[in-house]
Formats: C-alpha cells, structure tokens, sequence
C-alpha cells in the first residue's frame, strides 16, 4: 500500500523553501475579454464623457479627423457645403480626439491610468471598476493622453502593454485630451443614420452628467451643439404624510430640490443629409464587414446599435430632407425639463460597508443624491415644434415618453415603468454598467435600498405636481362656484389635467395607452389577448376616476370578436359560456 502523503508537511515546506515566480498576464487577451462585457454602442464616448464630468469639466469637445478618399478627388470649389458632402461621402476616419476642461491629471490620476482594475477611490465618483479607460482599445492600438504638462502614450511589445511618459513645459495646456488614433482606417465617415445616432447619444448624455456644453466636430465643421442651463435649485417641501425613511432603515431622504432644465441644440443641417451607399474604399472597405465597422467600434455586440441605427432610419424619414441643398445651415431649437433632487443618507452596518468595499473597491458613500427627470404640460408644449424636426428627434432620446430609465451616469437597460428618468449614481451596476446588480445579498441589498429611496422621491415629486394643480386650481374656484369641476372645465383650467391617447395604465398585457384597456368581468376572464385592468387595481383611485369619467370601457361586443378574429387558440364551449346570449349570438354570427 502507498504511503499517505502528507499535503499539509509539503505545503510547508513549500511556502519555506520554494521559489517565488511571478503570475504572467497577457494583457492583451485580458482587455479583449473585459471589452466582451461592454455591448452598448459608443461605449468609449460614454466612458470619457463620464471622466471628464468626475474631474468637474463643463465643457466636453469630440472631434473625428478625417484621411481623404485614395480613389475620389476632393472637389475643386471653395462652397463648404459641397466639400462636407464629400467628407461625409467619401472620407474615411484617421482618429477621434476627446477633450474637456476639467481639473487635470494628478499623480495619483497618471498612475491608475496604467493600473486595471484599480477604480477611482472616490466614493462619490461612479467609476467603480477601473476597466473604463481601457475601453479605447476597442478603437485604437497607440491611444495618447495629455493633460496639463504631462502626457503619455500606451504602445505594444506582442501581447504586453507599455507606456512612454513625458513631463514638459513647452505644451502645457490647462485641458485634458484623449486621441485616439484609429487601427482600422477604412472605417467611414459617420453620416445619415449613423450620425444621427451619435447624436442622440450625445443628447441623452447631457441629462444627468454634469456638463454645460458638448460638441461634436467633424474636422473643421461643428456639428452639433449642446448646452444645458439650470437657474438654481430651489427646496421642496417634503409631506408630513410621507415616510422619508426606507422600508429596510438602510436609506433616509433628508432634503428634495428641484431645478429647471433648458437643453438648447446647434446642429448643421448635415445632420439631415444621406447618400446612397459607398462604394469608393476598394476591395476590403467593400466587404460586408467593413460596412459594419462603424457599429462594432465602440462595442463588440452590435445588434443592439443595429437597433438603434434602425431607430434612426425611421427618425430621419419623420423629419423633411428630401432636399438638403447647403448642408452647413444651422438650426437651433430649445427643450425644457425640470429635475428633482434628493440628497440621500445611508446608514450602512460594518458587514455590509465591507461586503460594498470589496465589490467597488470603495467604501460606500454616506450620502448621496437621487433624481427624476421628468417634463410638465408646460415644458412639453414650450419644446414642442410645428412640424416634425431634427431638433424633436434629438430631445426625444431625452424626453422619457412613454417611459423613463434609470440613470447610472449613463442610461442603463433599466425602465422606471413612469413618465420620468432616474438617475441613482450610487447603484452598483453589472461590470458592463447596463443592469442593476442583484446577483449578491449585499450588493442586493443596498441597490434595493437605494431604490426605495427613489420611490419615495417619486412620491414627494408626485405630491408636488398634485399641489401644483390644486394651486392652479384655486386660481379659478370663482368659476365652480362652489361646485364640482367637469372634466371639460377642469382640462379648460388645467389643460396639463387632460389626458391623451398615449397616458398608459397597467394592464394584463403590460403597460399600455389606457384607451386600449377594458374592465372585464371574471366569467370573460378567456380573452387573455385583450389587455383588461388586473382585479386588484380594479378599486383603485385612478382606475376609479377613468371608470366614473368615462374614459375606460367595459368589454364591448367589437373588442370580443377582434379577440375571437386574431386569436389562433380554440376556445372551449365552457369558455364561452360566460357570454351573455345576445352577446354570443352576434359573435357566432359574426366569426
């Protein structure tokens, strides 16, 4: 028989006499797979914009610098509409630089830049993972960063990444700028439908990031501006009514503000043009991988791009340019919002400190903030426009109709199932940064936490737009005299009170616009296609106010036929039994 080997002797001895050898990473195939887990387009944007507004930047300036077509001459005309049609047409991108004038790097900046892995220590920044940066070589090999008077360059030995740092005096510049020279230099222009998705990115990017201005320039051509204006919060009175403290003690409410947000939009009318498909960068540039490069640049699942490109192609037939003669006019337009703020207070147990610490690698905050972003009456009909415009499709990304999503800096995959956005900067969020994390019980726990928080700011937001109302209303309580208001008077007195076609409830089938949902009895319980309101909503309040004013609809003989018609399932004589005779028999008739 063998001799038992005693594994607890041989580690010992190991751990006495061994030799020590360093783990190899190859670091190369490590930032390839953490990018796997960054699907959402523009994703390098996303993560620059989000470090300019952590280092304090109001202003952010993206330019593409194009390389000129090697098969079709540059037109001999000094007209700039004519040569940005060229550009969009037939240019190609040589690289993509990113500024911002936010606080420049400090040591401690320039030394995480190098380190995976190693997040922003900061607890009230959002960075958590410190995989961001590295995004960039999803787009480039050589990226180079200069900020204030140091700059540095990242370049590779095989698989292993290297840095060349210089500090100098001659350059000094009080901007920080990323340039990302591109490793693929067929990729096109973007323009038509590409283009116009890179601006609603950009667009929906000013909701919560604390930036003032963002421009995107395509060589010496500005084509889109955007500026946010806020006059200054102003308090909310938070209700006696309202708890401000969370369910699980982990969250307390302690202060609301609200705040007006003017979005004003400068674009170039090129932003409305788009050419047949091209054809001019040779064989590779022709293959059917190369016309999707520019969706898998910034992420490395591009369906869902595809999806909002697709978005895009229906915005722009909205929008009339049939012609677009001078493609260098420039429109402007305004949207308006409002936004309410609370600061937040946590009051997290050691365990749960540690357990937070360990996945972010930061302490969790002991106070935060939570929003919800929303439009009013008012602020709706000042944004709107005669006819459809370009400025409409841009503000759409950031209107939250019919619903919002929450925010992590960024919008997220995440729907508030309301007529608002929030934003909950303190969320943990999936690597990827499009999911709340419920996966681990503390992790859980304070996402939980944190979003009962923003119910009850959604709570206090709600309360203050009712006393709004109630104010408007005692403007005119001369005209009731004494007497209940008509729904007519009150959307007469109140025209925010009037509710339209696209208002949506909760119904069997989802949420949906409320004059497609019916109240039906239990015996007619089979026509599950029909979206009917739940039975435990049935006493509810709003529910109610529909039902007594009319507007929503018991079952009708048309709604069951239409059921009957498109259903492909049988129903049993049993089912229908539960229809009253007359009823019935125009149905069989009918089907």
């Amino acid at each position: 028989m063998a001799t038992r080997l005693d594994y607890d002797a041989l580690r010992a001895q190991v751990v006495e006499t061994g030799n020590d050898e360093a783990v190899t990473v190859n670091t190369r195939g490590l930032i390839d797979k953490m990018l796997a887990r960054y699907p959402r387009e523009w994703s390098t944007l996303r993560e620059l914009i989000q470090n300019a507004a952590d280092a304090g930047a109001s202003r952010v300036v993206i330019k593409i610098e194009t390389s000129p077509s090697v098969r079709v001459p540059s037109p001999q005309t000094e007209d700039p509409s004519t040569r940005l049609k060229h550009v969009l047409q037939h240019h190609t991108i040589r690289k993509w630089v990113v500024e911002n004038n936010g606080q420049t790097f400090r040591p401690e900046d320039w030394a995480r830049l190098k380190e995976i892995a190693t997040g922003n220590p900061d607890e009230t920044k959002i960075g958590a993972f410190g995989v961001g940066f590295y995004s960039v070589f999803s787009m480039s090999e050589n990226p180079f960063v200069s900020s204030g008077s140091e700059a540095i360059e990242f370049y590779w030995k095989g698989d292993a990444l290297f840095t060349r740092r210089l500090q100098h005096g001659v350059f000094q510049s009080t901007d920080t700028t990323f340039i990302l020279p591109m490793r693929d230099t067929h990729i096109p222009v973007p323009h038509g439908p590409e283009l116009l998705t890179l601006c609603q990115f950009l667009t929906r990017s000013m909701a919560f990031v604390g930036l003032e201005s963002i421009e995107l320039c395509i060589d010496d051509w500005r084509i889109l501006r955007l500026q946010k204006f806020m006059p200054g919060p102003v308090n909310i009175d938070i209700p006696t009514h309202v708890s401000c403290t969370s369910s699980d003690r982990l969250m307390r409410v302690s202060k609301v503000t609200q705040d007006a947000i003017q979005l004003e939009a400068e674009w170039m009318a090129a932003l409305q043009w788009s050419t047949s498909p091209r054809t001019d960068w040779g064989i590779a540039a022709a293959s059917e991988t190369t016309t999707k490069k520019l969706t898998s640049m910034f992420n490395k699942l591009p369906k869902m791009l595809n999806q909002s490109i697709e978005k895009a192609e229906q915005d722009e037939k909205r929008v009339s340019k049939s012609t677009v003669e001078n493609v260098t006019a420039v429109h402007q337009q305004k949207a308006f919002y409002h936004v309410n703020k609370a600061v937040v207070e946590a009051s997290v147990g050691r365990e749960l400190s540690r357990e937070i610490q360990r996945a972010r690698k930061k302490a969790p905050p002991k106070a935060t903030t939570v929003s919800y972003l929303s439009q009013s009456y008012d602020e709706h009909t000042a944004s709107k426009t005669e006819k459809p415009t370009m400025a409409s499709t841009l503000f759409e990304s950031v209107t939250p109709t019919p619903t919002g999503y929450i925010y992590i800096g960024f919008q997220t995959l995440q729907t508030t199932g309301l007529g608002a956005h929030l934003s909950i900067p303190a969320l943990i969020p999936t690597v990827e940064r499009e999911h709340i994390d419920l996966s681990s019980n503390h992790i859980n726990a304070w996402n939980i936490g944190l979003l009962r928080a923003a119910g009850i700011l959604t709570r206090i937001s709600w309360t203050s737009a009712m006393a709004d109302f109630r104010r408007q209303q005692s403007k005119y309580a001369s005209i009731s005299q004494g007497k209940a208001f008509t729904a007519n008077e009150l959307t007469e007195i109140v025209p925010a009170a009037s509710l339209t076609p696209e208002f949506e409830i909760l119904s069997s089938r989802g949420i949906v616009p409320y004059k497609n949902v019916r109240v039906a009895p239990t015996e007619l319980s089979f026509i599950d296609e029909l979206p009917v309101v739940p039975e435990p909503l049935l006493k509810a309040g709003l529910i109610k106010s529909l039902r007594d004013g009319g507007d929503l609809s018991e079952v009708q003989i048309e709604d069951i036929v239409w059921v009957l018609g498109k259903s492909k399932r049988t129903r049993t004589p049993g089912e229908l039994v539960g229809l009253k005779l007359p009823m019935l028999v125009h149905v069989l008739k009918v089907v």
